[in-house]
C-alpha cells in the first residue's frame, strides 16, 4: 500500500497552494494530492468554466505572492477582470513550474479517511476513467482537506420537476450544458447570488434568451452589485476590505492591530455614529450608480439589506456590456417570490405568477459538510464539521453574550427593504438569537478540530472552509500555518510548552469566533455564517491573527501611514514562508 508523509484533497487554489507550502519547507517529503476532477484548479477546472466566467479580483489580486500573472503571457491588462481561462491556464502553468503536476492524481476522488491505531490515515478512493471505475486505499501522515465550498451543488426540491419537458440543472453544469441553451427562448434562474447574475447574463446576451431571476423573499434578496471602479475614497470594494483603515468599521474579534481604535469605534457612541456614516456611504454609493430607482423593472434588484450585512454574496459588475441595461431591456426580469412547482411548460410562483420557460438553472449554492467520510464513528463528532458534532448550547450563550456585549451594534437585527410593489416597505430579518439547526465548521482558527486528539496529534486540517474576497492571501497565510501545526511549531499548540492555551480556552474561542459569524452574516440577510465563515472586512484581521500566531509581523507596510491607507496586496507576503523558516530554524 502507497504511503505519503501528506495527502491534499482537492487541487483548488487553497490545496494548490497547501503542497507548494508543504513541499517549498519539506522538500523531501511525499505528497499527493487527489482531485475527482479532470484538470487543476477547482472552480477554474477546465470543465466548469461556463461562458463568461470571470474573477471578482482584478490582475495583480488574484495570485500567488512568489508567481506572478504576467498579463502580456495571458494576453490581459491591469485593472482587467480575469477571465476564468485565463485563472486555469495561470494554475496550470503553477503547477508545471513548482512541480505539483506529478503529485496530483486526477478523476480521483476520496471516500473515506479512517484514523488508524497508529495515527496514521488510511484514505479509501474511486479512481474513474471513461471506460472503467477502480477502487483503492493510501496511507497518510497528515491529511488535509481542501475541498472548498463549491464542491457539492445543493439541488432544492421542485415539485413537479419530472413532467417538467425542458432541462434543469445546477449552475455547476453551465458550461456542460451550455450548448443546449442555444436554441433555448426563455430561461428561469433561481437565486441572486453571483452565479445567478452570470447566468443571467449568459442566457440573454450570449443566447439572446429572455432571463427571470427568481429570489426568495426570505432569502437575502440581490446581492449588492459592486462597480468595477469608482471615483473617490472607495475605488473599489476589494480594495476597501484590504485597507486596515475601512477594516476599523467592522467589529470582527480577530487580530490585535489597532485594537484601541477599534474599540472606541465599534463600542463608543460617537464611534458608532462614524461607523454608520461609513456604511451609509457604502449604501448611498452603489445605489446611486446603479441607478436602482430610475426604472420600475430595476426595483427588485435594489439590495434589500445594507451593506454593513453583506457578505461574499456580493456581485461585481465584471461584465462586457452593462447589466443593467439588459433589465431595461426587459430581457431580464427579477422576481421576489418562492418557486411553488413546475409544470409541463413553466415555473409557478407562489404570488399566482407563472413564466413559460425552456430552462431552469439553479443557482442555490453548495453543501457544506465535505463528502468525505471519516471513521472510526467515534471520532466523528470530534470532527467540528456540520452538522456532526455535539453542541454545548451553555457555552453558546455565553459567548454570544460576550460578542453582542462587545459589539453592540449587533444586537441591531439587519431590516430588510422590500420593493413597494409587495406591500411590504420593510421588514425585521428573523434572525433568532437562538443557535439554527445544523452546526457550523467549529474549528480553531478555521482549520484546526478543537479536539484534544487532534490538537495532540495534529494530523488533521481544513483549508478554504471559508468564502472571501482575498482567497490568494489567505490561501498562503493558512498554508503557512497548517505546514507550521504539522511540526508542531505553532506555541499556543505546542503540548507542554509554557504558552499552550487551556483545551477549554481553546474550544471557547473556536465558540466564539464561529458564534460572530452566525450573528454577523445571517443568512437573512445573505450570508453564510452559519454554516462557514464569510470574511469581507474582517479577512485581513484574519489573517493578522494567523501571523501572529506563527510569530510573524502583521504590519507588513514600511511606514504607519501605509499601513493604514494603503491596501494589503500579495507583493505585502512574498517570501513569507522563506521568512518563517529562517525564524524558526
Amino acid at each position: 500500500m502507497e504511503h505519503f508523509d501528506l495527502i491534499v484533497v482537492g487541487a483548488g487554489w487553497h490545496g494548490l497552494a497547501m503542497a507548494k507550502t508543504y513541499i517549498e519547507v519539506h522538500n523531501q517529503a511525499s505528497i499527493l494530492v487527489l482531485d475527482y476532477a479532470d484538470s487543476v484548479g477547482g472552480t477554474w477546472a477546465s470543465e466548469r468554466l461556463y461562458p463568461g466566467l470571470k474573477t471578482n479580483n482584478v490582475v495583480g489580486t488574484y495570485e500567488f505572492s512568489d508567481f506572478p500573472l504576467v498579463t502580456e503571457k495571458y494576453g490581459i491588462e491591469k485593472g482587467q477582470h480575469i477571465p476564468g481561462e485565463v485563472v486555469h491556464a495561470y494554475l496550470s502553468d503553477f503547477c508545471q513550474t513548482f512541480g505539483l503536476m506529478s503529485c496530483i492524481r486526477f478523476r480521483t476522488k476520496a471516500e473515506s479517511a479512517t484514523l488508524l491505531p497508529n495515527e496514521e490515515w488510511e484514505v479509501a478512493f474511486t479512481t474513474s476513467t471513461t471506460e472503467t471505475e477502480s477502487c483503492g486505499t493510501l496511507i497518510a501522515t497528515k491529511l488535509v482537506l481542501a475541498t472548498g465550498l463549491t464542491s457539492q451543488p445543493f439541488m432544492p426540491p421542485l415539485p413537479g420537476k419530472d413532467v417538467f419537458k425542458g432541462l434543469v440543472f445546477h449552475a455547476k453544469d453551465f458550461k456542460k450544458r451550455a450548448r443546449e441553451l442555444s436554441d433555448v427562448k426563455t430561461v428561469v434562474v433561481i437565486g441572486g447570488n453571483k452565479s445567478a447574475w452570470d447566468v443571467c447574463y449568459s442566457s440573454a446576451a450570449r443566447f439572446g434568451a429572455r432571463a427571470h431571476m427568481v429570489m426568495r423573499r426570505s432569502g437575502g434578496g440581490p446581492s449588492w452589485c459592486w462597480p468595477p471602479r469608482v471615483k473617490g475614497v472607495i475605488p473599489s470594494i476589494s480594495i476597501a476590505s484590504a485597507t486596515r483603515l475601512f477594516t476599523w468599521f467592522d467589529p470582527n474579534p480577530y487580530g490585535r492591530s489597532a485594537w484601541p481604535i477599534r474599540v472606541l469605534i465599534n463600542r463608543t457612541w460617537l464611534g458608532r455614529k462614524l461607523s454608520q456614516l461609513f456604511w451609509r456611504y457604502l449604501d448611498n454609493k452603489v445605489t446611486k450608480l446603479n441607478a436602482y430607482d430610475q426604472s420600475p423593472g430595476m426595483a427588485v434588484l435594489k439590495p434589500w439589506t445594507s451593506t454593513f450585512w453583506m457578505g461574499n454574496s456580493l456581485s461585481v459588475h465584471n461584465y462586457e456590456t452593462n447589466w443593467f441595461d439588459l433589465v431595461r431591456s426587459e430581457q431580464i426580469t427579477a422576481h421576489a417570490g418562492e418557486v411553488s412547482s413546475l409544470s409541463e411548460s413553466g415555473v409557478r410562483l407562489t404570488d399566482g405568477t407563472t413564466i413559460e420557460a425552456d430552462a431552469v438553472i439553479c443557482c442555490t449554492g453548495w453543501e457544506t459538510k465535505p463528502s468525505l467520510q471519516f471513521f472510526p464513528e467515534d471520532i466523528v463528532y470530534k470532527l467540528g464539521f456540520p452538522s456532526s458534532g455535539k453542541e454545548e448550547p451553555v457555552l453558546e450563550a455565553q459567548v454570544r453574550a460576550d460578542i453582542l456585549q462587545a459589539a453592540p451594534v449587533l444586537r441591531e437585527k439587519p431590516v430588510k427593504h422590500l420593493p413597494r410593489n409587495l406591500r411590504q416597505e420593510q421588514t425585521n430579518v428573523t434572525t433568532s438569537e437562538e443557535p439554527p439547526s445544523s452546526m457550523p465548521y467549529r474549528l480553531h482558527r478555521f482549520i484546526l478540530p478543537c479536539h484534544l486528539n487532534f490538537i495532540r496529534t495534529k494530523n488533521l486540517a481544513v483549508i478554504g472552509a471559508h468564502i472571501t474576497l482575498h482567497t490568494a492571501i489567505l490561501s498562503q497565510v493558512q498554508s503557512l500555518w497548517i505546514t507550521a501545526l504539522f511540526d508542531d511549531k505553532i506555541p499556543h499548540l505546542a503540548l507542554g510548552s509554557p504558552k499552550a492555551l487551556e483545551l477549554d480556552a481553546i474550544k471557547r474561542e473556536a465558540y466564539h469566533h464561529t458564534e460572530y459569524q452566525k450573528i454577523r452574516r445571517p443568512k437573512e440577510a445573505g450570508g453564510t455564517g452559519e454554516r462557514c465563515p464569510d470574511l469581507v472586512f474582517d479577512s485581513i484581521p484574519y489573517v493578522d491573527m494567523l501571523l501572529f500566531d506563527l510569530d510573524l509581523s502583521y504590519h507588513r507596510k514600511p511606514t504607519w501611514y501605509r499601513e493604514i491607507t494603503e491596501p494589503y496586496t500579495l507583493a505585502d507576503f512574498r517570501g513569507l514562508v522563506r521568512e518563517w523558516t529562517r525564524k524558526t530554524k
